[in-house]
């Protein structure tokens, strides 16, 4: 356990600065690049972004399980690295190809030519090889000096609007090149000569097409919608509709990279009848601690949505403030769902359980999208995914109802929603307002920091007590 709590720190403090320097770069981007060079550049991205779901082919989940549940030998690890990461190279050289077929016939070639290396980083990740054996402080010191790299690397050579295809291309080289050091640390706990004899092999393909597709089915509502709004309503309304969801889902990052540290841990206990006490106990534990987060981060942000768009962004972007606000309440459905699906559902291989809920996005959010984008742009987009994540957030928990104590959990969290709604009428009923937009947000989230904290403390110890009074 105690290594788990060490992951899960170090984890923390890596999705820290992932959400730390897009708070650098985006301000800076969104201003130097405008709005169409910036829908552009999220009409590319949400390609890639999708196909690199395509290579991964579920392995962030079967090849954390695989190795997380493997004899820590060399030979053992080698072999069934080998048979897993095979998979992931011949998709992936097969999406390359496609891909530049594709691309050398779009009126947006070179951008989409600059995006690249982007994919060929992953077909070589393997980041789920280390995260399975529990090595993450390796992992994340070495794609945190990357990852600040990149940030240098823009403020340097990204000048203009003319600068669209250089900042395509940092991003997509510097996350190639993250990936590549993955390989460096490799021979110390795996035998290459094994793992180049097992890397054609059928035994994992079942199972990584049945976890993959349900994660290229996400995309379809994560990173495709994306391109359907930019082909249907246009470069400047994708930008409203792309960027007013990045500060939530760079917050996102922080609150699910819980769960991929857990799970790992959450599998091992699950192969052992003995500990079944100690699992529930920890998914109850995390399943409270996440809705409290995800309930505080979305209150904060809906708060101060209409101030935040034009100091973050820039004034041009003024518009999009209504598609940030509704947009935070994804920071709810997709983590508290996650939990269900992930150190639940995953942990304990019922696959199907897993599956399911995110085909159903899939095929909601597709025929929504086309319809609600048509008549509302960047609006439809953004009342398409609340509405899809939603789904699929109730569709995870009642996949796994028969196999947890719904009702006692449902009537504790409960009372936070009650709690979370309360602040958020009060916060923009009453709220401080000056011509200093940084000083706005400071103030009332201070204020309102503090209630919610206030009354979080108190719902604990009210249901606490209350407890005692029953027994």
């Amino acid at each position: 356990m105690k290594k788990v709590v060490s992951n899960i720190f170090y984890n923390s403090i890596y999705q820290l600065l992932l959400i730390a320097l897009p708070l650098v770069t985006i301000p800076y981007v969104a201003r130097i690049l405008g709005v169409k060079s910036l829908g552009i550049n999220s009409y590319v991205m949400s390609i890639g972004v999708l196909l690199s779901f395509v290579i991964l082919i579920g392995m962030n989940q079967l090849g954390v399980k695989t190795i997380a549940q493997a004899e820590r030998t060399k030979e053992s690890l080698s072999l069934k690295f080998g048979n897993l990461w095979g998979i992931q190279l011949c998709i992936g050289i097969l999406v390359i190809v496609i891909y530049i077929i594709v691309a050398s016939m779009s009126n947006k070639k070179v951008y989409m030519y600059a995006n690249i290396p982007y994919l060929i980083g992953f077909t070589l990740d393997i980041s789920w090889y280390y995260i399975g054996l529990g090595s993450i402080k390796k992992v994340i010191l070495k794609n945190s000096v990357i990852k600040v790299l990149s940030v240098l690397l823009i403020f340097i050579f990204i000048r203009s609007t003319s600068d669209l295809t250089m900042y395509i291309l940092i991003n997509s080289v510097t996350l190639c090149i993250a990936n590549i050091v993955f390989w460096l640390s490799l021979r110390e706990s795996l035998d290459l000569s094994i793992v180049a004899r097992s890397l054609i092999s059928k035994k994992y393909v079942k199972q990584s097409l049945i976890l993959g597709i349900p994660q290229i089915a996400i995309q379809l509502y994560t990173s495709f919608d994306s391109t359907l709004v930019g082909i249907i309503a246009g470069a400047v309304q994708l930008t409203f509709y792309d960027q007013s969801q990045k500060i939530a889902r760079s917050l996102l990052t922080l609150i699910t990279s819980v769960s991929t540290v857990i799970m790992p841990k959450m599998a091992e206990l699950s192969n052992d009848d003995g500990k079944d006490a100690e699992f529930q106990n920890i998914f109850k534990k995390s399943l409270d601690y996440t809705l409290i987060i995800s309930l505080y981060l979305t209150v904060m942000l809906m708060i101060n949505a209409r101030d935040f768009v034009p100091w973050f962004f820039g004034r041009e972007y003024t518009l999009m403030s209504n598609n940030m606000f509704w947009v935070s309440l994804i920071l709810i459905f997709i983590p508290y769902g996650g939990v269900f699906a992930n150190q639940y559902a995953l942990s304990k291989g019922m696959y199907k359980e897993y599956s399911i809920p995110y085909i159903l996005g899939a095929f909601v959010s597709i025929p929504l999208n086309i319809i609600l984008v048509h008549f509302y742009k960047a609006d439809g987009g953004t009342l398409t995914i609340i509405l899809t994540e939603m789904l699929v957030c109730m569709a995870r928990i009642f996949m796994v109802r028969k196999s947890i104590e719904l009702k006692i959990i449902f009537k504790r969290h409960f009372k936070y929603l009650i709690l979370f709604i309360f602040i958020l009428i009060i916060g923009l009923r009453y709220r401080v307002s000056v011509d200093n937009l940084l000083f706005s947000m400071l103030v009332n989230s201070i204020i309102y920091s503090l209630l919610y904290i206030l009354l979080v403390f108190m719902t604990m110890k009210f249901s606490r007590d209350f407890s005692r009074k029953d027994i």
